[in-house]
């Protein structure tokens, strides 16, 4: 990554002078970082604070996402908002975005708010259904699939129990694939942890993964997390549950329910999959009976309550 190669070698400062940072003392600390691909800082520099973002590929699709959510109303400092685009480098391959300070859905049920957390869910739902921005590749039932099946190898090789039960998900998913939908800005990676309550408002972060497609997409990744956190965290189960029931209300005549339980499973078995790699085989069979009945609602167009309990595969 060559940003994060002249960072070493001229500081931030020197890397991005549009900062105007001067001769302000940096303070770098790494959040995140997926090998060979892209690394996230938090930049300090005496009272701002930001986030330094460095990617192996060019990132000018994600600035200029940032300039049209910024165009849309969504990059300012209160109510429902992304970061804002302070500066970036084509070639460096740097993006530089204002910090969102706030509390992560995922941590906000953990805590006791779930429906604080699923109604900041909803707020981002509904602000983004009415937006314009249309920006990179389309997401839909296809591209879905062909990631579900690339997924169904994986999982046969790992496991190949595992793999057996999600290939019969995959083509009952495939039978049942939603026709039609509104496009419509998608986050691509919309986990409970990405959906920040910063006080006012819900904050969204981390674009890279953005397309459009339809509202179900996201929906069903933010609930799939939820369940996920139902799954694994078994003292949180009734918060889980309070969090999804919040978001379902706060998204009444919004989401197609046939559409959202059959992007929901699709996600639950992304998860399972994830889970596998990190040797959760257990977990894995769960989310997999999950999406399975996820995939049966998808066809009768229901989201049944789910008892309060917790079942681990």
């Amino acid at each position: 990554m060559p940003g994060l190669a002249a960072i070493r070698t001229v500081g931030l400062a020197g890397a991005i002078p549009a900062l105007g940072l001067g001769s302000d003392a940096v303070e770098l600390m790494l959040h995140g970082y997926t090998r060979g691909s892209r690394a996230t800082l938090e930049a300090r520099a005496g009272p701002r604070r930001f986030a330094v973002k460095a990617y192996a590929e060019d990132p000018s699709p994600e600035a200029d996402l940032y300039a049209a959510l910024a165009g849309a109303g969504l990059a300012g400092d209160s109510g429902v908002r992304v970061p804002p685009l302070l500066a970036w480098d084509r070639d460096l391959k740097l993006l530089v975005i204002g910090w969102l300070p706030g509390r992560p859905a995922n941590q906000l049920v953990k805590e006791g708010r779930g429906v604080h957390a699923g109604e900041l869910a909803a707020r981002w739902m509904k602000r983004v259904a009415p937006l314009s921005v249309k920006l990179g590749p389309p997401f839909g039932a296809a591209r879905v699939l062909d990631k579900l099946n690339r997924y169904v190898a994986s999982l046969s090789a790992t496991d190949p129990s595992l793999g057996d039960t999600a290939r019969t998900l995959v083509a009952r998913l495939e039978q049942t694939q939603p026709q039609g939908h509104a496009s419509h800005l998608v986050h691509g990676n919309l986990y409970a942890r990405h959906i920040l309550d910063t006080g006012d408002g819900p904050g969204v972060i981390d674009w890279q993964g953005f397309g459009h497609g339809p509202l179900e997409f996201d929906a069903g990744m933010f609930l799939a997390t939820i369940w996920r956190l139902w799954l694994r965290h078994e003292p949180v189960a009734e918060e889980a549950a309070r969090a999804e029931e919040a978001f379902l209300a706060g998204t009444s005549g919004l989401l197609e329910k046939r559409a959202l339980a059959w992007y929901r499973a699709a996600a639950v078995v992304h998860l399972a999959h994830r889970l596998l790699r990190r040797n959760s085989p257990a977990d894995a069979h769960a989310l997999l009976a999950e999406a399975g009945r996820l995939a049966v609602t998808s066809e009768l167009g229901v989201l049944p309550r789910r008892k309060s309990h917790v079942f681990r595969g």
